[in-house]
């Protein structure tokens, strides 16, 4: 079944499952399933996604108890649609009981199993991954998606073809709810239309990069009352402007020129399924989510008397732990792991670097939807806005201890070598004492290796856990960003020193 010497196009492609180990990933199943034109092999295909299907249903039902009912959906692209069909008809021979709400976002399929009051879904998104891949979020309970334990015993159940080898006990059934995405707009409208009552609005630019959240994101604020200004928000599956990851550079500088050449209060940029936000501020400047994150936060402290705690990944700003009043709590990298850290401790709200914000009750169901967050982020400025003072987002950024962040770089590690990459670099600098002529005083190694300093600089290496690339992200606090760029330097001294084989990543002269 991982066999991928299988030609794409060729009979044994429409006969034998294709189904490569490695699209089984640390929380989301993704793979390659038409080519990509960089050279990534084709990881899946078809009659492997009936394949997933089946194993899937049974994996839920008999291994997890999960029960047999089912929400299925999909993102906009010109494949996903045949992706879940094969999916469903997988999951209807493993007797699953299959509400499929067709197009939609993550949040959109998330909500739909709180509206319907069914235990587990399956998302069929390939989020900010370029055209040609494909993948499934997978969840077992209502806020939550599978972790690494449930991926590698699935991943273990399906490549070992264990439900092939069982009779089915009954039939599963098929609905289309072709409400679903009505009811998830109407519900965010009504859940915070009398949290916004009275409030001055903001201008607003809306960038979905054509992804699929161009069908809810800007109904949602305008149906609230805000001045919507539109970027690329009309759904189009090739891309045709760049991808729609709030990470990737050309995305978010496109949301600068909308903010600067409109005056909005700020920018909003959306991923390709709808559960990540990027942030532009009134000024037309990046902000990086960690720092979004931290300024709700402490708006969340003082307006509902907030004591936390927050969940934060390893990627984010040191000035949680200096800034909130609120106990920190870290949490590896991902929405599995942030989502999941978040319910354990009964946090107000949990952020990630790369995007994802989870807000519990009353604001959320404790799941990542970049609407929600948008909401929160706006009901801050307009909180901020009626009190005139510190109105603006930059001011009340300006207001955070001045350091420098790079962005996220993610050089070429292979999905078989990323983590040996990873573990070599973080031998390396486990041998220092100092880096940048700044002291060692903590290493986390939860996720990768993370190296804090004396003044609170820090540096993360870490592999990602859904393509085939490193992360490699530093904080500086000195005053002119010097040390950012000594810290780059040691990198890549690290890199030529080891001998590990890794992609180009940029300067930070290139941003």
């Amino acid at each position: 079944m991982n066999d991928t010497s299988h030609t794409y196009n060729s009979d044994r492609y429409f006969r034998e499952a294709l189904m490569a180990a490695t699209g089984f990933r640390e929380y989301d199943a993704r793979w390659v399933i038409e080519p990509t034109g960089d050279g990534t092999p084709v990881g899946l295909n078809y009659v492997g996604v009936r394949t997933l299907g089946l194993h899937l249903g049974r994996f839920l039902a008999d291994r997890l108890d999960a029960g047999r009912r089912i929400v299925v959906g999909h993102d906009f692209r010109s494949y996903s649609e045949n992706v879940k069909n094969a999916l469903v008809v997988g999951l209807l021979q493993s007797g699953m009981d299959v509400v499929d709400i067709g197009l939609t976002t993550t949040p959109g399929a998330y909500h739909a199993q709180f509206a319907r009051d069914i235990p587990c879904v399956a998302m069929v998104t390939a989020s900010h991954n370029e055209n040609g891949w494909t993948g499934v979020k997978i969840g077992h309970r209502k806020a939550s998606t599978f972790g690494p334990t449930e991926m590698r015993d699935f991943a273990a159940y399906t490549l070992e073809g264990r439900a092939e080898d069982t009779e089915n006990s009954r039939a599963g059934s098929y609905t289309f709810d072709a409400s679903a995405r009505d009811d998830y707009i109407d519900s965010l409208v009504e859940s915070w239309t009398e949290r916004l009552r009275g409030l001055p609005r903001v201008k607003v630019a809306v960038e979905t990069g054509n992804g699929t959240a161009g069908l809810f994101a800007p109904h949602v604020l305008e149906r609230l009352g805000f001045e919507i200004v539109p970027g690329n928000v009309e759904p189009d599956w090739t891309f045709p402007h760049f991808n729609p990851n709030p990470e990737s550079v050309p995305f978010l500088r496109s949301v600068e020129s909308l903010v600067a050449g409109s005056g909005a209060d700020v920018g909003l940029c959306f991923d390709g399924d709808g559960d990540r936000l990027g942030v532009i501020d009134d000024r037309g400047s990046l902000v990086f989510a960690d720092r979004v994150g931290l300024v709700i936060a402490k708006f969340l402290e003082e307006r509902t008397g907030s004591s936390g705690p927050f969940v934060i990944d390893v990627k984010s700003t040191s000035l949680y732990e200096s800034e909130l009043n609120s106990d920190v709590v870290w949490a590896k990298t991902g929405h599995s792991y942030v989502k999941a850290k978040v319910a354990e401790v009964q946090a107000v709200a949990g952020f990630e670097r790369s995007g994802h914000f989870f807000f519990s009750e009353p604001l959320g169901h404790g799941y990542d939807d970049a609407c929600v967050a948008a909401l929160a982020l706006l009901w801050m400025l307009c909180s901020a806005k009626a009190a005139a003072e510190d109105a603006s987002l930059s001011q009340q950024l300006a207001a955070l201890p001045t350091s420098f962040s790079s962005p996220n770089r993610q050089p070429y590690a292979s999905d078989e070598t990323k983590y040996t990459v990873v573990d070599r670099l973080a031998a390396y600098f486990e041998q220092r004492e100092s880096l940048a002529g700044k002291r060692i005083t903590n290493i986390r190694r939860i996720n990768g290796i993370r190296l804090e300093l004396e003044d609170r600089s820090w540096l993360l290496i870490r592999a990602s856990s859904n393509s085939p690339n490193l992360v490699i992200i530093a904080e500086a606090f000195d005053h002119d960003g010097t040390v950012l760029k000594l810290i780059d330097a040691e990198v890549r001294t690290a890199v030529a020193e080891t001998g590990v084989d890794i992609g180009r990543f940029e300067s930070l002269a290139e941003y």
